[in-house]
């Protein structure tokens, strides 16, 4: 039977995370080439954002496909491309993360916000999302997502 004709086509993302016990991991993420949520391809934080509790990846040494358990992400680095919205708004907060296994992130917020919702609190107690998405500083398409469930605390910068 020829199960090339039965795989899904899948562009592959390779991106750093950091996971509980294992510390740094390389793998790719499989993205479809279309979301089925906006224009262009799938993105990462849609595939963690699933509610199913394990992602696939494949890790880069060994090459070896991993499942891993979402609640155990605690970051994911990769480089996003960067997008033209054209006369959209986007509200950026800047903030500083401490994270529970001690490293910190600083970086800015770009997300469409309703204007009643537009201050960082407002966005992190609303979001229903596990993985946030912070821009790092300084960069238009370094992206860190950021599980929810591992931040401690969280500082507005420059009054965000």
């Amino acid at each position: 039977m020829d199960t090339e004709s039965l795989k899904i086509p899948k562009d592959r993302l390779i991106t750093s995370m950091w996971v509980e016990t294992e510390g740094q991991v390389i793998a790719s993420f499989f993205l479809l080439p279309q979301s089925d949520r906006h224009a262009g391809p799938e993105t990462p934080q849609e595939v963690l954002n699933q509610p199913e509790p394990f992602v696939v990846v494949l890790h880069e040494d060994p090459q070896e496909p991993r499942f891993y358990n979402k609640d155990a992400i605690v970051r994911v680095h990769y480089q996003e491309p960067v997008r033209e919205d054209e006369g959209v708004e986007r509200t950026v907060l800047s903030a500083r993360l401490g994270l529970r296994d001690g490293s910190i992130v600083e970086g800015e917020v770009r997300e469409l916000l309703q204007p009643e919702h537009q201050r960082l609190y407002d966005y992190l107690n609303l979001s229903g999302n596990r993985f946030i998405r912070v821009y790092e500083v300084g960069s238009e398409d370094q992206v860190v997502l950021v599980n929810r469930d591992h931040i401690i605390r969280i500082l507005p910068v420059n009054g965000s």
